[in-house]
């Protein structure tokens, strides 16, 4: 396996590339250059060859630090503007949703003047004109910096997009963009939209959408209601074009070929030349391309009569991958595809159908689980029996698939037929997803690994593999070598179930998440547990509870709600609670107040009003009033009732409209801090400067979300901690004037 260490040397390059100095990887590199020819003259191989490993790194590191943008860059512009851009689609579009359409730009010209670099536009509504890869383009734009939600343990989109080369995005109308010529579609987009366009004939529409996305990884429009199916019962992989299919296409273009009695050589080369353009029609994924290169030197090999070493093609195709696209490193698809066939091919497996085949599920489950809890903080207990039946399902629908899209081109008839004869299969795979994603418990939620929690996991599996590898030759190594593997998977364990323990009473945690022009703020009681209070208006599409506060809370170690109070409940909030993801013990409403305050982990917990429910919560000497939608009305209302509204932080009301946070308001309630949840570039245009000004009138330190990220509060009832997760301000308050804090 000579090029595993240099695979895994080149990786470690990359991922350091971004704490070292420019100058640091060429020097090592020189030094470790000429270390490793004198140490080969001298016959030190040993050392020779750790000289090699520093001086792959150090390659790893050059070709893993991003080049400087040009002067010309679209990225050097001032954002967000208005201008008229112009340039190349690059890609398919695709459709994320309804009424929307997504694609890449190689920007030519912005307002009239010579510019490069990609972008990523989006179209809303309007009628976009019919697209292809190549075709030039221009439209009124507006360009802005990336930004996602900032939140501890979230996704940053800006850091995804900037991997790809993305440092600007655009919006517009569908109709803002004109074709300025009409090319031809490449061909490999041409035999994609004709094999799609030929199943919507043939299929109703779900099961064409399936078939789609087996063939084709084309899942845009598959009701969510299947895919969630799929990836609660961890079979989701069947849909992402994989090694699974470019498996399925060379083992099915060799058995045809082979039964035509074509000769081994010829058979290997046509199938490879297939796998080729299969991998060409369905895009670079990194399984894609790792699929294909692997299969590409096992079939060299067959031409030339050899064996081939599956990890050393696997070795080959990560570093291939990595020279052309470091950034794919960090990329989940490259990460679970590389992690999941590394597991199955290392991991012993049993003779016999069914037992081999729970063995492979198992093995792809165990490499890949910290890489799925790392990214999407869950893994499927019921996967691996759940493949048993979906795997030799969905390998049927994609080979009749697969010949009925070949045929579609010559004989239309005949592919029609194939693809009927698919659906039955379709609706069974359907049915197996289904049945196991109905098993309570069938997918669990935990807290991300720590990098530590995943060493250890690692060690530990490399060290049981290595003690079964011992146990006839070595009995008494065998032993040492399995205790010290169960020692690092303990620890695993340990380290990875460390947010579910219970935290030491006595601190009060409050913290509202960016999630744009809305309201989701986690409440950690002091004697523990969470409550979530929700509200608002949405997030653009976005399912901000699923994406964003979940996953903060999973990290958290909340896996169940101690409660959920919906600010206002006939509203759209900023997101759907799903029971499966976040159970919540209790729903708090108005009603839920009826009888006055509630006692809550060891805080007092009272509605100041109830249409919109807006909460105050004491502890100590500090005290927190959610205003949420407080409308001008109920704040007029409360300050004439004399409601008690005073408090130290203020969450300000509707997001910082013109008309809330007035003065009358601000005087009653007098607070400390205020915290505007506000998105960066909210439809609104909020907070207003005037209203940002009221609040500070009274000396308050203003946190807003669109500017800090997530912004978190922390006291012992008589010190309160605030800081701004994205922009690193924190402030601390003395909140007992007689001691010293």
């Amino acid at each position: 396996m000579p090029l595993a260490p240099l695979a895994l040397a080149f990786a470690a390059g990359i991922a350091f590339a971004p704490w070292l100095a420019a100058w640091q990887p060429w020097m090592v590199g020189a030094v470790a250059t000429v270390a490793t020819a004198m140490l080969a003259f001298a016959g030190r191989i040993r050392a020779a060859t750790l000289a090699l490993l520093a001086a792959v790194i150090a390659a790893g590191v050059i070709r893993g630090t991003p080049p400087p943008l040009p002067a010309d860059h679209v990225a050097h512009l001032e954002a967000p503007i208005v201008a008229e851009v112009e340039g190349t689609v690059v890609g398919e579009p695709a459709r994320p949703g309804r009424g929307r359409l997504r694609m890449l730009l190689d920007v030519t010209r912005v307002a009239g003047q010579p510019r490069s670099g990609r972008i990523q536009l989006s179209l809303f509504g309007g009628r976009p004109p019919d697209l292809v890869p190549g075709q030039r383009v221009r439209g009124e734009l507006r360009l802005l910096r990336p930004v996602g939600f900032r939140n501890p343990g979230g996704f940053d989109y800006a850091a995804y997009l900037a991997r790809r080369g993305i440092h600007v995005a655009a919006t517009a109308r569908g109709d803002a963009l004109t074709g300025l010529d009409q090319p031809d579609a490449p061909w490999r987009t041409r035999v994609k939209r004709t094999a799609l366009a030929a199943m919507d004939g043939a299929l109703p529409p779900a099961s064409a959408a399936l078939l789609g996305g087996l063939l084709l990884g084309e899942r845009t429009a598959l009701p969510p209601e299947i895919q969630d199916a799929f990836r609660v019962a961890g079979v989701y992989h069947v849909l992402a074009v994989s090694g699974f299919n470019v498996a399925l296409v060379a083992a099915s273009v060799l058995a045809v070929l082979t039964l035509a009695r074509v000769g081994p050589r010829a058979a290997a080369l046509g199938a490879g030349i297939a796998v080729v353009g299969f991998a060409v029609v369905v895009g670079p994924e990194p399984s894609v391309v790792r699929a294909t290169v692997m299969s590409v030197l096992v079939l060299g090999a067959r031409l030339l009569d050899r064996e081939a070493s599956v990890l050393n093609g696997l070795a080959f195709a990560g570093l291939a991958i990595l020279v052309a696209r470091p950034t794919d490193l960090f990329d989940p698809g490259f990460q679970l595809s590389f992690a999941a066939t590394l597991g199955i091919i290392v991991i012993p497996h049993p003779h016999g159908t069914i037992a081999a085949a729970l063995s492979v599920s198992l093995a792809a489950q165990l490499a890949v689980l910290p890489i799925t809890l790392a990214h999407f903080n869950q893994f499927s207990m019921i996967g691996p029996l759940a493949n048993l039946g979906a795997v030799p399902l969905a390998a049927g629908a994609t080979v009749l698939g697969l010949l009925g899209a070949s045929l579609a081109f010559v004989v239309p008839g005949l592919a029609d037929l194939l693809f009927n004869a698919a659906w039955p299969i379709l609706l069974g795979l359907r049915a197996v997803a289904a049945g196991a994603a109905a098993v309570p418990g069938a997918l669990v939620h935990l807290p991300a690994p720590s990098g530590l929690a995943i060493i250890c996991y690692a060690g530990g599996l490399g060290l049981t593999l290595a003690a079964w590898r011992q146990r006839v030759d070595q009995p008494r190594r065998a032993i040492g070598t399995a205790s010290a593997a169960a020692v690092l998977l303990a620890g695993a364990v340990g380290l990875g179930a460390g947010p579910l323990l219970p935290r030491p009473e006595g601190t009060l945690r409050i913290s509202a998440l960016d999630v744009g022009d809305a309201d989701a703020i986690v409440i950690e009681p002091p004697a523990g547990g969470a409550i979530l209070v929700e509200g608002g208006s949405g997030a653009h599409r976005l399912d901000a509870l699923e994406r964003v506060v979940a996953p903060f809370l999973w990290n958290r170690g909340v896996l169940r709600l101690a409660a959920l109070a919906r600010t206002q409940p006939e509203a759209e909030a900023a997101g759907r609670t799903d029971d499966r993801q976040i159970p919540a013990r209790e729903i708090w409403t108005r009603d839920s107040f009826r009888d006055g305050p509630r006692l809550a982990g060891g805080m007092l917990v009272s509605a100041v009003s109830g249409a919109p429910l807006i909460l105050r919560i004491d502890y100590g000497r500090a005290s927190f009033l959610l205003a949420g939608d407080a409308s001008l009305a109920t704040e007029r209302g409360l300050v004439a009732a004399g409601s008690p509204v005073g408090a130290t932080v203020l969450l300000a009301p509707r997001h910082g409209a013109r008309d809330s946070s007035t003065p009358a308001f601000m005087r009653a309630v007098a607070p400390t801090v205020a915290v505007v949840s506000v998105g960066a570039r909210g439809a609104h245009g909020h907070p207003d400067a005037e209203t940002l000004a009221r609040l500070t009138a009274g000396g308050a330190r203003v946190f807003r979300t669109d500017r800090d990220g997530a912004v978190l509060l922390e006291t012992d009832g008589r010190v309160l901690t605030v800081a701004g997760f994205a922009s690193g301000a924190r402030e601390r308050y003395c909140l007992d004037p007689e001691q010293d804090c």
